[in-house]
């Protein structure tokens, strides 16, 4: 007899965890629903303070002046934004004041510049690069001068092979202007006819006419001067750059150098050489 009780206690228990199990089992975390308490807190959470106004109140002006550049940017925008959203005079005001102090530090700026190039003038382009009217006139006879010399001294080591068509009208006007090039320079000027001679122009992957490519004598390595219609001056500068890459006397880096400019401003490699100079 109390076999049978403590069977029927025990299969009861059974029956009411199995009914409980049930009853709840479309909610909880089975479901994704999460207790009360906690969902709160989450909102707590998310929940963020209020954004403080900006206002040039909060600061004196030496504070302003000396924030750092993007702490002003930042506060300047802040200022900006609170005017657009609130066009009171006051906002309207504190934003033109702080737009006033970004004027006076770029003119300081602007000052402490002149002073430094004046006080250290290799600091500046002035030397390589003069805008004044007789300063400009010098440097460019200086780079007709060694342009015409470089070109001059390695005609016999160097030419250009000019890839053209019978049909194109681009060809004939960049013909004319190689005659003059080649009576300028003594350069030997070889005329392709791509049409005639497709493996060549493969060879060199040209497919626009005009097209002018700088070769070297016992050299492999080849550089395109142009492709399409140059003037006279542009062959001059492109095949004078393209003699002194493929000799090794300048880096691609140093592409755009002329040799008078070496050690000045526009010498990439100046602040190295320095460097390498300390003890």
């Amino acid at each position: 007899m109390r076999r049978l009780i403590l069977a029927s206690i025990l299969q009861l228990s059974v029956t009411t965890a199995s009914a409980g199990y049930y009853t709840d089992s479309a909610k909880g975390w089975w479901w994704y629903q999460k207790e009360p308490e906690k969902q709160a807190e989450k909102q707590e959470k998310k929940k963020k303070p209020p954004k403080s106004t900006p206002s040039l109140k909060d600061y004196s002006y030496e504070q302003v002046w000396e924030m750092h550049p993007d702490q002003f940017q930042e506060f300047a925008e802040a200022l900006k934004k609170k005017a657009v959203q609130k066009p009171s005079e006051e906002n309207v005001k504190e934003y033109f004041e702080i737009q006033e102090i970004a004027r006076k530090k770029a003119l300081a700026f602007s000052n402490v510049a002149q002073f430094v190039w004046q006080k250290y003038p290799e600091l500046t382009t002035k030397k390589d690069y003069p805008i004044t009217t007789p300063g400009n006139l010098a440097r460019i006879s200086q780079i007709n001068e060694e342009r015409q010399r470089i070109l001059r001294d390695n005609r016999d080591d160097f030419a250009l092979i000019y890839f053209q068509r019978p049909d194109c009208s681009y060809c004939d006007e960049q013909s004319r202007i190689l005659d003059w090039f080649t009576n300028e320079t003594g350069w030997t000027v070889k005329r392709v006819n791509i049409s005639e001679n497709p493996g060549l122009a493969a060879k060199f992957s040209v497919e626009i006419t005009p097209t002018l490519i700088l070769i070297q004598k016992g050299n492999q390595d080849y550089l395109p001067v142009s492709a399409g219609v140059i003037s006279a001056d542009e062959i001059e500068d492109k095949a004078y750059r393209a003699v002194r890459l493929l000799k090794g006397d300048i880096s691609p880096e140093e592409y755009s150098l002329y040799e008078f400019q070496k050690g000045g401003s526009f010498d990439v490699k100046k602040r190295r050489l320095l460097e390498k100079e300390r003890p």
